[in-house]
């Protein structure tokens, strides 16, 4: 059936460039999937939208930085086949050569001097894992192993840092942490196990590597190695009630992200440090979000379901119904004016409006001119005003007309007349 003018598309939802339709599926018609986008939608699965379909950058951040060049220097260190391995200070040399690839503020530092304390701090703390492991050097099986395996409707990608081969087709997975010493949780494990578990590529790998073949890959565990404080957290092999209720919970993720189910959840810790607060419905400028409600005894949350449920109902269709007998105004005050009903007064101005054809495409043009920081603190009127700018280039100013269409639009302000209550 062919879709009016002014019909949403099926399954659109407002965004901030007009309707967000859902994403055409690929051609394997798999949803790409791993532990970091699992984790980013369950903290915010507003923040998921900006990042991963959205795609708008966030801020570079020292501590990805440094953990990013930490990991290369171990890389560079364990890539060999056979000893002798690489001297601490030729390990030291390729964290140099890491880190010099991006200035201070690429990497996300706000002084030089920040940049160059944690350099210092880094070829330390490689000095101290190197003569830590010094005499249980060995060739790991593999390094930096990154596979995606198909399962279930999704692409599911794990990226280990390091396998151990244990013999019979049984596997260590290592993952290096270099921020603080936390409490580690078993989750990544069972995804890394599920995943690994029915990996074609890891059999082969071990077939190429040790020369015979195996039936089954099975994990006995994930190393958690702490490399500031050469600390070990081990997790053993999770069961397989462990592993379906996991799964479980990565299959009810990856429906609500195909059900475009972004809604904000904001709390005063995750707000702080996002970078798409000036974009976020619950954060902008720089107040803090709303503090988190929390039940009372006395409440019930199957009921305030069911009021949410009621109450969002009602303000999608007098959302409907307002913008309905908006147009309808202006249409008929033509040139804009001042109306009186018999309770309210209305100011009429006519006047114009940008709407945007394709949503990636103009997100992609602020992202290449480095105009996405406009982006999260203008939203959508901040882009007309980006568009009309002079300092705009010229290159990019012809890519976002490409997209835009101009519109009429008329701005209302209705006041109630005096005496009326």
């Amino acid at each position: 059936m062919k879709k009016k003018n002014n019909e949403p598309a099926p399954g659109a939802v407002p965004g901030l460039f007009g309707d967000i339709v859902p994403p055409a599926p690929k051609a394997d018609g798999l949803l790409a999937f791993s532990y970091s986008k699992m984790s980013l939608y369950e903290e915010c699965p507003l923040k998921y939208k900006f990042k991963y379909i959205d795609k708008i950058k966030e801020e570079p951040k020292f501590y990805f930085a440094f953990g990013s060049a930490i990991h290369a220097a171990l890389e560079f260190m364990y890539a060999v086949k056979a000893p002798p391995f690489p001297t601490v200070e030729e390990v030291c040399e390729e964290f140099k050569r890491e880190w010099g690839l991006k200035s201070y503020l690429e990497k996300g530092y706000r002084t030089q001097q920040k940049s160059d304390d944690d350099y210092l701090k880094g070829v330390a703390m490689l000095k101290a894992y190197y003569e830590h492991n010094r005499a249980r050097l060995a060739p790991p099986f593999l390094v930096e192993y990154s596979t995606d395996v198909e399962v279930d409707g999704l692409k599911v990608r794990i990226i280990a840092d390091k396998i151990e081969y244990k013999g019979g087709g049984l596997v260590e997975l290592i993952d290096y942490k270099t921020g603080k010493d936390v409490k580690r949780q078993p989750s990544q494990l069972y995804m890394y196990q599920k995943i690994a578990e029915i990996d074609p590529r890891l059999k082969e790998k071990i077939a190429e590597t040790y020369g015979h073949k195996v039936a089954d890959v099975r994990v006995s565990g994930m190393l958690y190695y702490h490399v500031p404080t050469n600390k070990e957290y081990f997790f053993d092999r999770a069961d397989d009630k462990e592993i379906g209720g996991f799964w479980e919970r990565v299959l009810g993720v990856a429906d609500a992200i195909r059900g475009l189910k972004f809604d904000p959840t904001p709390s005063e810790r995750g707000c702080a440090w996002c970078d798409y607060k000036s974009l976020c419905p619950h954060f902008f400028g720089n107040n803090p979000p709303p503090a988190e409600h929390k039940l009372t005894s006395a409440e019930n949350i199957e009921a305030l379901v069911d009021r949410y449920g009621r109450l969002q109902e009602r303000m999608d269709e007098l959302q409907a119904q307002l913008a309905e007998v908006g147009e309808s105004i202006g249409r008929a005050s033509r040139d804009g004016g001042e109306f009186a009903g018999s309770q309210y007064t209305a100011r009429v101005k006519k006047g114009s409006k940008w709407e945007f054809k394709d949503r990636e495409a103009v997100i992609n043009i602020l992202n290449q001119f480095e105009l996405y920081h406009k982006a999260l603190t203008l939203t959508l009127t901040g882009i007309t005003n980006v568009l009309e700018s002079d300092a705009l280039p010229e290159e990019a100013r012809k890519k976002l007309l490409e997209q835009a269409v101009k519109k009429t639009a008329f701005d209302i302000k209705i006041v109630k007349k005096a005496g009326l209550i």
